[in-house]
């Protein structure tokens, strides 16, 4: 397995940022897979896709650094430049498929961070009694500080009490400080900060600020519980202030065999203005107003147990000006994410290698408002409500109602609204997205999983989505090649499954929707939603390689499905989706197969190419996916030789 602590190299040569018009992603991830999609048929979408409704938020969502973005056809018909992120070709070919070791090995170096804590560290043990070990005890608003370094540690009284560490050295806190913190300045100096039982409370700053320091280790002693709490406002404002109960100007590293709680009152629990590193044997508890863990450059995370509530983002990397940047990788930990926005938001890119990872994000599915997902002809509306025949079917409900056809300000009202309106996802990668093992289980009240290049290679991944529950999406980018992609046309985006486990239980618009190209070649892949959704259980604008069956067999959460082909396929999964219909993908066209569930009974037809915004519908018995979809969410049956792009 993967430890992208130890796999990570240094940035290759020839990365550059383009000074004017679009920033540009080059020479990222040269030696990734590249993925044979020539020989795969053009099929054009015959529904609407996301585009507009998906992209809102998928790059830095909420960062103050963030673009200002706006659809490519917008910036043109205004003549406005369009500063959007641009990703080259050879990241479109080398993300295509790619592995989390292919996209890790193309980003920033973090082995600085994943060197600074060694294997004591790690174990969360250490001598107290070595000479270069400073114990600061607090006790309400008194501190005694023994030790070598007990010159380099300076306490301040005066307003609240305030604990200085100037020089390098391993300092341990222990005890309580009722209104205090604890601050780091010691310019390019090595500090590894122990807490052993220490409970530190702000009552307007951070409780522990780093403000300077070559390397930063925060070290959770075996067996200990400690608590940071900030204040609901700080007394510094300022442009360089702390942002978070813990902060960190530096890379910071925690690590350890304790347990860590975190309330932010103020802003994020968590924040590191450039990478963020967890690891070992951490029992980290956050509670935010905002963002629960923020790593600016990076966020990574190896081990431990993490469990964030946060308002904003749970775990988040928004550093949007550096290609090698900006991303989220997660090891063998156990994570568990409840979200106001989005569960995991990363500026480039998402990997999952071995995690255990649950998100429930704005409240999960069922708070989503699908009353105008709809568009005109599709039939009943989820929530049994009528169609609204002049809305566009690609806008959130959140969004409001779309401009008039040929309002000069549509562009620009709709990047207004995407601005300032939360859409929240399960996970929002805005360049690459890979998992190869570990469990990931998502409920979102928009989208479940949204990223440029989507690649699910192995391991188990579960969506409840309010809208599509896997979105391949350029998102608040351009792909070179297709800067002119509108909602009906291909975007440049891929998704690819090729193994795995994959459940999707979609509320509304699409199970798996590409607004470019989509794969699925492999694994135990299932989609199912509402019978009359906007574009039904797959959706692609581009090529397409699609094999499987679809019917009205009924599934409930807890039922078990089975999967029997003539080919000897033979293989069955405990439902977590609940819905009229399913469809079956990664089989293999010609073959017959049965679909068998504890509620619905079973259906066999025989495995073709499905077609753009095909899913069975009630009264479709057992019906394959035809042409397209009908006008009422339903498909009708058909040979693969019978079927044309819709």
């Amino acid at each position: 397995m993967l430890n992208p602590l130890t796999h990570l190299i240094a940035p290759r040569a020839g990365r550059r940022r383009t000074d004017t018009g679009p920033r540009t992603r080059r020479g990222r991830r040269s030696g990734g897979a590249i993925a044979a999609l020539a020989s795969v048929a053009l099929v054009a979408a015959c529904g609407t896709s996301s585009t507009s409704a998906g992209g809102s938020t998928s790059m830095a969502t909420n960062s103050a650094d963030s673009p200002t973005t706006s659809t490519a056809s917008a910036a043109q018909e205004s003549g406005s430049a369009d500063d959007r992120t641009s990703i080259s070709t050879r990241v479109r070919q080398s993300s295509t498929g790619a592995s989390p070791a292919d996209i890790l090995a193309a980003n920033a170096d973090t082995s600085q961070a994943a060197q600074a804590a060694d294997d004591s560290d790690n174990a969360g043990v250490y001598d107290a009694s070595a000479q270069s070990t400073t114990t600061i005890t607090a006790s309400g608003d008194s501190v005694d500080v023994a030790g070598g370094a007990a010159d380099d540690v300076a306490v301040d009284s005066a307003d609240g009490t305030t604990i200085t560490i100037t020089a390098s050295g391993t300092y341990v806190v222990t005890g309580g400080l009722d209104n205090g913190r604890v601050i780091v300045a010691a310019d390019d100096a090595d500090v590894h900060l122990i807490l052993a039982g220490a409970s530190i409370t702000s009552a307007d700053g951070p409780a522990i600020d780093i403000q300077d320091a070559g390397s930063a280790v925060l070290v959770l002693a075996e067996g200990t519980t400690n608590t940071l709490a900030d204040g609901s406002s700080y007394a510094d404002t300022g442009e360089d202030a702390a942002t978070a109960a813990l902060y960190s100007s530096d890379t910071l590293t925690i690590t350890g065999a304790g347990s860590l709680d975190v309330t932010g009152s103020y802003n994020d629990g968590i924040s590191s203005k450039n990478g963020l590193v967890i690891t070992g044997g951490t029992t980290i508890t956050v509670d935010a107003v905002d963002d629960g863990l923020r790593g600016k450059d990076y966020l990574l995370v190896s081990g431990g147990t993490l469990t964030i509530t946060a308002g904003g983002d749970g775990l988040k990397s928004d550093e949007d000006n550096d290609e090698t940047k900006g991303f989220v990788a997660l090891g063998a930990a156990t994570v568990s994410v409840v979200s106001g926005d989005d569960g995991v938001s990363a500026a480039t890119d998402m990997t999952v290698d071995g995690t255990t990872l649950s998100i429930t994000a704005g409240g999960g599915q069922s708070s989503a408002d699908v009353s105008a997902e709809q568009g005109p002809g599709q039939g009943a509306m989820p929530n049994g409500g009528e169609p609204d025949q002049g809305a566009d079917p690609a806008r959130t409900p959140s969004q409001g109602p779309a401009p008039a056809q040929g309002d000069p300000g549509q562009g620009a009202q709709e990047q207004s609204q995407d601005e300032t309106t939360p859409s929240p996802k399960g996970i929002n990668a805005g360049v690459a997205y890979a998992q190869d093992s570990g469990d990931v289980t998502i409920d979102a009240a928009d989208e479940g999983l949204q990223g440029a290049f989507i690649t699910v290679s192995g391991g188990s991944m579960s969506i409840a989505s309010g809208e599509d529950g896997l979105n391949a999406s350029s998102g608040d980018s351009t792909i070179e090649g297709y800067e002119n992609a509108d909602s009906e046309s291909d975007d440049g985006s891929v998704l690819t499954i090729s193994g795995g486990q994959v459940q999707v239980d979609y509320a509304s618009s699409d199970g798996i929707d590409s607004n470019g190209s989509a794969r699925v070649t492999g694994g135990e892949v299932v989609v199912g939603g509402a019978a009359g959704a906007m574009d039904g259980s797959v959706d692609a604008n581009g090529e397409t390689a699609l094999v499987g069956v679809s019917s009205s067999t009924a599934v409930a959460e807890g039922d078990t499905i089975s999967v029997t082909g003539t080919d000897g396929t033979n293989w069955e999964l405990t439902s977590t989706v609940s819905a009229d219909a399913v469809t079956v993908l990664g089989l293999t066209e010609g073959v017959e197969y049965t679909v068998t569930t504890t509620s619905g009974g079973s259906a066999t037809a025989t495995a073709s190419s499905l077609s753009a915004g095909t899913g069975a519908g009630p009264g479709d018995g057992d019906s394959i996916a035809g042409p397209g979809g009908a006008p009422d969410g339903r498909v009708g049956a058909g040979s693969a030789g019978d079927r044309a792009a819709g």
